[in-house]
């Protein structure tokens, strides 16, 4: 487990990206997931998981964003809440730890499986429901909450949005899209956001 390096304590357990990246390969391996539910869906959702996970690492960084978090006037801290299992963590994080990467120390990522902490999530819902995967960006020394973003780019959210409300399609079809539209928007939907709350 990671440790804090910031003044105000890190929520316990946390993980770093590499770690986490780690649980998901062993658990996909043991045919296993994170959190209390492994049922076979969630557990073929972990196992896919991995190739968007690498996919998203990789995905080319915003120039303007790179620079503004090399610049922000204090450390920050981003506890990720998220699971093994799910779509949008798998396509985000790894962007979300690249970007941490690459802010020059100024960002320390850690994530956090939403099982573990059920408090934390519940005081960080989105529209009352406990949605992942939400990043909280905190102030690294004192521990407040500066932002908080989540838990899919607006594009992204209206069209999961759209294909839950359609009683026509099942969940591997809406995988398959929401795939599809993760894939062609190569992260800069996400990028931008970000951008627009650290403005």
């Amino acid at each position: 487990m990671s440790t804090a390096s910031a003044t105000a304590a890190l929520p316990a357990p946390a993980y770093t990206y590499a770690e986490f990246r780690a649980l998901v390969g062993t658990l996909a391996t043991e045919h296993r997931t994170s959190g209390p539910d492994q049922g076979p869906a969630l557990v073929r959702f972990t196992e896919q998981n991995q190739q968007h996970l690498d996919r998203a690492y990789a995905l080319p960084l915003l120039p303007e964003l790179v620079d503004r978090l090399r610049h922000l006037d204090a450390p920050q801290r981003w506890l990720v809440l998220a699971e093994a299992w799910c779509g949008d963590t798998a396509h985000e994080l790894p962007l979300l730890a690249h970007l941490a990467e690459g802010s020059g120390g100024r960002v320390a990522l850690h994530v956090l499986l939403r099982s573990e902490h059920p408090e934390f999530m519940a005081a960080h819902q989105t529209n009352g429901k406990n949605s992942i995967p939400k990043l909280v960006m905190q102030d690294a020394a004192t521990g407040a909450t500066v932002a908080e973003w989540g838990p899919r780019p607006a594009e992204a959210h209206a069209l999961a949005q759209r294909l839950h409300a359609d009683p026509e399609q099942h969940t591997a079809a809406i995988v398959r899209q929401m795939n599809e539209w993760y894939t062609t928007d190569q992260g800069q939907s996400l990028q931008r956001e970000l951008l627009a709350v650290l403005a």
